[in-house]
C-alpha cells in the first residue's frame, strides 16, 4: 500500500545523498592513491568520517542546497585535499576523469 502511495506522488526514495557520493568519492581517491591521507595518525576510515562530518554541515546550511550533493561531496574532498597533500590537484583531476565529472573553469569571473 505505501509503494502505491509513494508511486502516486512520484516519490523516488533511491536518490543518491552527498554521504553517498562522499563515501563512493572516497573509496575511488583511496584505490588510485593508497599513500592518502599521509597523515600517519589517520586512518583512512577516520579520513571518511572526517568528509562525511564536514558535508553534513554543509547540508545543514540552507544556502548550499541549490547544489547537488555530487558538487558538495567534490568540493568538500578538494578543500580537505589541499590541506593534506602539495600534490592535491594531480588526486582531484584523477578523481574528476573516474567520477567522470566534466568541469568547465570560467577564469574570468576571478579577475
Amino acid at each position: 500500500m505505501e509503494r502505491i502511495i509513494l508511486d502516486k506522488l512520484h516519490w523516488d526514495l533511491y536518490i543518491a545523498t552527498p554521504v553517498d557520493f562522499v563515501n563512493i568519492f572516497h573509496a575511488m581517491v583511496l584505490s588510485s592513491h593508497p599513500h592518502l591521507p599521509e597523515v600517519p595518525q589517520k586512518k583512512p576510515s577516520l579520513q571518511a568520517e572526517f568528509w562525511t562530518k564536514q558535508v553534513q554541515h554543509c547540508m545543514a546550511c540552507h544556502q548550499l542546497s541549490q547544489f547537488k550533493g555530487s558538487t558538495l561531496a567534490l568540493a568538500t574532498i578538494t578543500l580537505e585535499l589541499e590541506r593534506l597533500t602539495p600534490d592535491w590537484f594531480s588526486v582531484f583531476t584523477d578523481l574528476l576523469k573516474k567520477a567522470q565529472v566534466g568541469v568547465h573553469l570560467n577564469f574570468s569571473s576571478f579577475d
